[in-house]
Order: structure tokens, then C-alpha cells, then sequence
């Protein structure tokens, strides 16, 4: 069950679209989805959930603010006529976007299996159209990645879309098909697909938050989209499954029942991508490691530094490549 305590609030440590932060006054921290709660102020009593804190997960330290006491919810007028987080006490109100196209032809989509791939390729391609899609595999709430923030503040993601129970894009989509016609429609047509932050592993061969990857795959490519596979890959990880290619792209490989495209750095052995039934696309590799350092944008993977990981950037570089449609 979940776990609930009170304070009050010492201080309002940061603010953006659709987030606050906060200091309470017995040294802990929580966060405010303020589309969901409202905002607080200094001195409110509030209601957090605590159980990812005492648990030791998923959330970095930060409570979640159940409830403000004294903030009428109810004074905002309804804008919405679907629901996302849908039956829980803290289920939200959308307006979706709803795209008439019946098919998703010139849509070149990038899936992407860690939120870090996300930031990494984003500033690699430095596009003006760039669009994110944010799937409901991991946080709900787009609000809370600060990766996200930081690209669309430099502008190096046109237009973010949240589908399924995920909420807060610039697009409210039903699921991942029509949330990839909307962002078309609004002038992305390159996409990178991933899940939030907060991305689920159990070391096990099927079970990992990115899994759901397999089945965006088969949809889209059966609607026409030119799909591709970010490839997790690293050198410098300290688990032995990660090392070299990631076993989760391997278990996703052999998932999708359709043939889809997977970005390689020329030079690299592509016969494992032809094994599994998929087609390698060699790529030159943008220079991530240098897009980083130019951008500003702090970009870590397990707490490392991604550029240090010369060769995850590889294969990141050639991710870029193709959805930047690069040879």
C-alpha cells in the first residue's frame, strides 16, 4: 500500500511548467505536479507520498505531493474529455489531438530504449523539427524530466507528445499510432519514441520497461513508418549484460515480427542485426561526444557522464545519422 505523511512547506526550491519543488520543514524534499494538485506556497500543509523514498526507488530522493491542504482543485474549469492516470485519486483531465490520417507514410521514427538516448540524439541532430513522444512505460508525468526541459528550452526538440496514461506534452495522444499522426500533422516527422524517466530492469531477459518497444514497432511499420532501433551499447557499463550490445536490444530484436531498420557505425560487425531477421543501416556517426559539450545539455547514463562512453556515442551518432536521414 502506498505510505502518506504531512508537512509543511519551508521552501520552494524551483518552479517550471507543470513542476514545482520543494523543501519541507523536516529537511525533506517533494515535488508538485502542480496540472494535477495546483501550485503550494510557503507555510502550505501538504500531504506527500513517501513510498519510493522509503523503498529506496524511482524518484531520487523527492516525495510527491498527494494533496495541499486549503487548494480547491475543483476551481479550475474541465478542459478535457479524456482521462490519463485513469481511476487513480489523482486522474487528470485531456483534450487529445486527433489526427485523420489512416496511415503514418513519412514518418521516420527512432525508438529508443533509455530517456538518456532521447537527450543524446536530440542534440546530436540539432533539427528544428525534432519531435518526442513519451510512452507510459516509465513517469506519467512529462513534467518531471528535467532532460526534456533542458531540450526544449534550447530548442532542440520542436514538440513533445504523450500518449496512453503518460500527460503533459505540447499533444495529448490516445496511444502511440495517433500520437505519431499528431506530431506530423504539427510538423515533425522525424520522431524519437521512448518511455520517461524511470525506466524499469529485473536483469532478466523479458523483463524491462523498454520491451514495450517490440510492439510500437510492429504497429508503425505496419501503418507505414520508416522505424529504426537506437542501439544500446557501452564499453564502460560494469554489468556484463550491458556491455558491448545491451541484451535488451537483442530481446527486442527477436520480439518484432517485422523487419525494421537498425543504425550501425560503419567499420562495426552488423551480422548479429542480420541474425535476428533486421536490416542494418551503416551510418557515419554524428559526433556526440562534441554535440554534448557545445549544447550545454548535461546528458548522464547510470550516473556516468555519456560522453565518456566513446562507444555508446558510436552508436548513438549513427542513430542520429539515420533519422536525420544521413548516410
Amino acid at each position: 500500500m502506498p505510505r502518506f505523511d504531512a508537512g509543511r512547506v519551508a521552501q520552494i526550491v524551483s518552479e517550471r511548467s507543470g513542476l514545482q519543488r520543494l523543501l519541507l520543514d523536516d529537511g525533506t524534499r517533494a515535488y508538485v505536479l502542480t496540472e494535477v494538485v495546483g501550485s503550494a506556497s510557503k507555510g502550505d500543509l501538504v500531504i506527500v507520498n513517501t513510498t519510493a523514498v522509503d523503498l529506496d526507488l524511482g524518484t531520487g530522493g523527492w516525495h510527491v505531493v498527494h494533496w495541499i491542504d486549503g487548494n480547491d482543485g475543483n476551481s479550475k474549469e474541465h478542459q478535457g474529455r479524456v482521462l490519463k492516470a485513469r481511476y487513480l485519486s489523482e486522474q487528470t483531465e485531456v483534450d487529445p489531438q486527433v489526427s485523420e490520417r489512416s496511415d503514418l507514410v513519412g514518418a521516420r521514427v527512432l525508438l529508443c530504449i533509455l530517456h538518456s538516448h532521447i537527450g543524446a540524439v536530440a542534440v546530436a541532430m540539432s533539427s528544428p523539427q525534432v519531435g518526442y513522444l513519451m510512452t507510459d512505460q516509465a513517469a506519467l508525468p512529462l513534467a518531471l524530466s528535467d532532460l526534456v526541459a533542458e531540450l526544449t528550452s534550447a530548442e532542440l526538440v520542436a514538440r513533445t507528445a504523450t500518449v496512453g496514461q503518460a500527460f503533459g506534452g505540447q499533444i495529448e495522444a490516445v496511444n502511440v499510432a495517433s500520437g505519431v499522426g499528431a506530431l506530423m500533422d504539427s510538423g515533425s516527422s522525424q520522431i524519437l519514441l521512448g518511455a520517461g524517466p524511470g525506466h524499469v530492469g529485473t536483469a532478466s531477459e523479458l523483463g524491462f520497461s523498454a520491451m514495450e518497444l517490440a510492439g510500437h514497432a510492429s504497429v508503425l511499420h505496419a501503418l507505414g513508418a520508416e522505424v529504426a532501433l537506437c542501439v544500446r551499447a557501452s564499453e564502460v557499463d560494469e554489468r556484463q549484460r550491458h556491455r558491448g550490445i545491451s541484451h535488451h536490444v537483442r530481446s527486442l530484436l527477436k520480439a518484432i515480427p517485422v523487419e525494421i531498420n537498425v543504425p550501425v557505425p560503419h567499420g562495426e560487425d552488423a551480422s548479429w542485426v542480420t541474425e535476428l531477421g533486421h536490416c542494418a543501416q551503416f551510418a557515419e556517426p554524428v559526433d556526440v561526444a562534441k554535440a554534448l559539450s557545445m549544447s550545454g545539455v548535461a546528458i548522464t547514463s547510470m550516473g556516468e557522464p555519456l560522453y565518456q562512453d566513446e562507444f555508446a556515442c558510436s552508436y548513438l551518432g549513427a542513430a542520429a545519422s539515420w533519422l536525420l536521414e544521413m548516410e
